[in-house]
């Protein structure tokens, strides 16, 4: 999608505004700032031409515009200017980072919940065990024509089972299949790594008895958490109240609840599993629950092989040059505060 120079420009302007007030925004506003030099008119027209684009949306007939999710995501993308810290804004991070805390799960959290302050959005992430469990074997057999038995080999070689229900007889053949489709597609992944496309392939193969599915997968989980000593956790979720965002009580209640699940934060975390800060806006999320909001993650490495991930969760009107450089910070120093052995310690 090609934008000319003046489109570029309202465009910014317009997110930017937004992000400031939470207020549409008219012609009017972007012609006071100065930097444009042409009418209100022309930037009427030029709006309606973003709108017509998808970037921007009008709410209400008589009101300005607002940026669309594709229109955060040009922004984000193409337009965004690089937030450079200021000494004050460093300083009062690595003062409240610098504590002397020798346990790995508490200084993580500690420092998430402390960055949660400083940022007024919600933090989330993992830090890592010394146990990352996964599955390393699945075997289903048919007990009788309503029930299987699904059995599971993780690599700490614990052996579990789980009578399954079943609304379609399954014969050997079927479940040597259904096997077959679970080891291809799930073995050795950690639980945060079975997102929802990973389901819909299994789903896709599985056909007649995809409806068993969510029992397997809750099984996985239970095995899985059992065994799994990393650390999930979130840090203030009450931050989120403060936006006009989550004025609506309710939708503010089901979006808290869903955040204080282990099982839904691990999910919020999946996509961050990369070596750089990935921002996910609004229905880019696989997170049904998530998809009013705009996420922010950054891996953080925790010994030879080993990583942790904590991001940010708020408005997709989120200043997101302000909060990547934020998070850029926060996973950059937190490296060097862990202990050699953990991951950290190497010079600035």
């Amino acid at each position: 999608m090609e934008l000319d120079e003046r489109k570029k420009q309202i465009l910014g302007a317009i997110i930017e505004n937004y992000i400031e007030t939470a207020e549409p925004v008219g012609s009017r506003t972007i012609a006071k700032l100065g930097d444009l030099n042409v009418s209100p008119a022309t930037i009427r027209n030029e709006m309606a031409d973003l709108e017509e684009m998808g970037l921007l949306v009008q709410p209400h007939a008589s009101a300005g515009r607002i940026p669309s999710r594709l229109g955060y995501r040009v922004y984000v993308d193409k337009l965004m200017k690089h937030y450079e810290l200021s000494n004050k804004e460093i300083s009062k991070m690595k003062y409240f980072m610098e504590l002397k805390i020798n346990d790995i799960d508490n200084m993580v959290q500690e420092i998430a919940n402390i960055y949660s302050k400083l940022t007024n959005y919600t933090v989330i992430g993992f830090s890592p065990g010394n146990n990352k469990c996964y599955i390393k074997n699945f075997h289903m057999v048919p007990i009788d024509e309503n029930s299987a038995l699904l059995i599971v080999v993780t690599n700490n070689n614990n052996v579990k089972n789980k009578k399954i229900a079943l609304k379609n007889e399954m014969d050997m053949k079927a479940a040597l299949r259904i096997s077959n489709i679970l080891n291809e597609k799930l073995v050795g992944l950690t639980v945060d790594k079975i997102n929802l496309s990973k389901i819909t392939e299994i789903q896709d193969e599985m056909k007649e008895h995809s409806e068993i599915l969510m029992q397997i997968l809750d099984f996985v989980n239970e095995c899985i958490e059992s065994l799994d000593d990393s650390e999930v956790f979130s840090k203030g979720l009450s931050n989120l109240l403060n936006f006009p965002e989550y004025s609506n009580v309710q939708k503010a209640k089901e979006l808290l609840e869903f955040l204080d699940n282990r099982n839904n934060i691990q999910k919020a975390i999946a996509l961050g599993e990369n070596k750089k800060v990935k921002i996910i806006i609004g229905d880019e999320n696989d997170v049904v629950e998530l998809r009013d909001c705009s996420v922010i993650l950054s891996p953080y490495k925790s010994g030879p092989n080993g990583y942790g991930i904590i991001g940010l969760i708020g408005p997709t009107r989120m200043n997101y040059s302000k909060a990547v450089s934020n998070i850029e910070f926060l996973t950059r120093h937190f490296e060097h505060l862990l202990p050699d052995e953990i991951g950290g310690g190497h010079d600035e």
